[in-house]
């Protein structure tokens, strides 16, 4: 008997233990156009990624307005979410999430596939400004780069609820997350609702720069 109640709360700690080390990713929407969000990530043993501000209708390159104001209208999809692969009809240049490329969630709760499906959108997508080394791989002609980037975008905003980040973030997300994934199953994805305030105070002003007095993002 004792030995069974040992065993029980050997077990009970363990599962605390690796409840307290999922991988975790929150994205905190708002619904607003200017700052729509903020994404957070935790790889457990005190790895943590945050302060990762999406881009709203003033940002430059790619972003899906259309969606932006569609939340800001109807809401937010909370809910829990998978990571997916590109679909084979978006014919997408990686078979992975890469850090040119886009990060797809799946939502797993039916009040998000629902608020999902209304907008015509399977998931959500995080992406950067631009596709440029994944539209290389499309062409030869450097000068029709731009334009397979900008085919890319239009694949990705057609079935994904599009959420932008920095080119520089993106880069910095995409190291994190490569270091610390050994299968993107590992990963906890949840979104969340949030007040403009807390994603403000940390994200304002949301003028985004490679390099001190660069070109904006």
């Amino acid at each position: 008997m004792v030995f069974m109640t040992r065993t029980i709360v050997f077990l009970f700690v363990l599962l605390l233990s690796i409840k307290a080390f999922a991988f975790e990713i929150v994205i905190k929407l708002t619904g607003h156009e200017e700052f729509p969000g903020l994404i957070s990530v935790d790889a457990g043993a005190g790895k943590k990624f945050d302060r990762l501000c999406l881009l709203g209708q003033e940002a430059y390159g790619s972003i899906d307005l259309n969606f932006i104001m569609a939340l800001a209208k109807q809401g937010v999809p909370q809910g829990n979410y998978k990571i997916s692969s590109a679909f084979p009809e978006e014919q997408w240049p990686t078979s992975s999430f890469s850090a040119n490329g886009a990060l797809r969630l799946l939502p797993q709760t039916k009040f998000a596939q629902k608020f999902l499906r209304k907008l015509g959108k399977k998931g959500l997508a995080l992406h950067a400004k631009d596709f440029y080394p994944l539209a290389g791989k499309m062409t030869t002609n450097p000068k029709m780069v731009q334009f397979f980037s900008d085919q890319l975008f239009e694949r990705l905003a057609k079935r994904w609820g599009t959420l932008r980040i920095s080119n520089w973030d993106m880069g910095r997300f995409h190291d994190f997350y490569r270091r610390n994934t050994k299968s993107d199953k590992q990963w906890e994805v949840q979104v969340q609702g949030s007040i403009l305030e807390q994603v403000k105070n940390i994200c304002a002003p949301l003028k985004v720069q490679r390099k001190p007095d660069g070109p904006l993002e």
